[in-house]
C-alpha cells in the first residue's frame, strides 16, 4: 500500500495538497481523479475552482471557465479538443446528472469508465463535484485517487474547510483506505519532521471566475429544467402516469343522462325542458347536475356534434 507524501527542504508551506497533485501530473506521469463531496451550498464547486487556480499558479498551466463542464458530452469534447496541456485542470460539476449510478449499465457509464481507465497519459486533473459519491457508478469510484469532503464555510475569512483524503482500493476490501497527506520537512534546527494534514482551508476563488461560473451554471440548469419538463410531458402523454390523469368517480346512469340532455337543449328554459324530457321535477334535474359537477364533470363534455332537433 502507498501513501500521499509531499517533501519540503525547509518549513512546509500551505496548499500541500495542491503541490502533491501538481507533482503527479508534471513529474510522475500520472493524473488526478478527485471527488469533492458535500451538501448543496457547502462550497464544493467554489473550492474546486479555487484549487485549480492555486495549482495553475504552481505549474503555469492556465485554468479558464472553458474547463468547467456539466455533461459527459462536454467533457469528451473538451478532452478531444486539442486545447488541453499536460497539467490541465477540469471540473465536472454535477456528474451524477449524466452518469448516474442507477444507470450503471448505460452506454454513458461504459464510455466514461473506459475514459478514466485509459487517459492517464494525458496527465490531467479531473474534479467531480457531487453531493454524494454513491450517486456515481461503483466502478467509476474505484478509479478515484482522492476524496475531498466539505466541512464548513468561514464567512469571516472567506474560506471553505475541506477534509482531504488520499484513497486507495484493494481487491479484497470493498471500501477504500482513506489516508491523510504526509508532509516531510526539516525544522529550523535541521531535524527531519513529519506531520499529517487533517484539513485544508480553501480561499474563495477569483470574482471573475465566480461570475463566469454562475452564468454557465444558470444556462445549464435552465436547459436541464426544460428537458425535464419535456420528458415529463411525454411520460404523462404515454398514459403511464396515473397521477397526471384526472381521476373522477363515475356518473350514475341517471346523472349521465341528465347531463347529456341538459347540455344539448338549444331553446326555452333548459331546466323545465329537461324536466319534461326526463319526467322528473326541476329540483331533481338541478340536484343531478350539482352532483355531476362535484365529481368533476362539465356540460361541454356532453355536447353532441350532431344537432338534436327534438331538444
Amino acid at each position: 500500500m502507498s501513501n500521499a507524501i509531499v517533501v519540503y527542504r525547509e518549513e512546509p508551506k500551505t496548499n500541500s495538497w495542491a503541490r502533491w497533485m501538481v507533482a503527479r501530473t508534471k513529474r510522475q506521469n500520472k493524473n488526478n481523479l478527485i471527488s469533492i463531496v458535500g451538501k448543496t451550498g457547502s462550497g464544493k464547486t467554489y473550492s474546486a475552482i479555487s484549487i485549480c487556480e492555486i495549482m495553475s499558479k504552481m505549474d503555469g498551466v492556465p485554468f479558464t471557465i472553458d474547463h468547467i463542464v456539466f455533461t459527459l458530452r462536454e467533457l469528451m469534447d473538451l478532452i478531444n479538443s486539442g486545447k488541453l496541456k499536460r497539467g490541465s485542470k477540469i471540473i465536472f460539476d454535477e456528474p451524477q446528472v449524466s452518469i448516474s449510478a442507477r444507470e450503471f449499465q448505460s452506454e454513458a457509464n461504459k464510455v466514461f469508465n473506459y475514459l478514466l481507465s485509459t487517459f492517464r497519459h494525458r496527465n490531467l486533473t479531473l474534479f467531480f463535484c457531487t453531493p454524494f459519491e454513491t450517486l456515481l457508478d461503483k466502478n467509476t469510484r474505484r478509479l478515484f485517487h482522492g476524496r475531498f469532503e466539505t466541512s464548513n464555510i468561514n464567512r469571516n475569512t472567506n474560506t471553505c474547510r475541506i477534509i482531504p483524503r488520499y484513497i486507495e482500493y484493494s481487491d479484497w476490501k470493498p471500501d477504500p483506505y482513506r489516508k491523510q497527506l504526509i508532509v516531510m520537512f526539516k525544522d529550523k534546527t535541521g531535524n527531519n519532521k513529519t506531520k499529517k494534514v487533517n484539513y485544508w482551508d480553501i480561499p474563495k476563488p477569483s470574482k471573475e471566475l465566480i461570475k463566469q461560473y454562475e452564468e454557465k451554471k444558470l444556462n445549464f440548469t435552465d436547459t436541464l429544467n426544460k428537458n425535464i419538463s419535456i420528458r415529463l410531458k411525454k411520460y404523462d402523454e404515454s398514459g403511464k402516469n396515473l397521477a397526471a390523469k384526472e381521476i373522477r368517480k363515475s356518473l350514475t346512469p341517471k346523472q349521465e343522462k341528465t347531463m347529456r340532455i341538459f347540455a344539448n337543449i338549444k331553446e326555452g328554459n333548459k331546466f323545465e325542458r329537461a324536466s319534461e324530457i326526463l319526467g322528473v321535477s326541476v329540483g331533481t334535474v338541478q340536484e343531478r347536475l350539482r352532483y355531476s359537477k362535484k365529481k368533476g364533470y362539465e356540460l361541454k363534455e356532453f355536447v353532441e356534434k350532431e344537432d338534436k332537433k327534438w331538444l
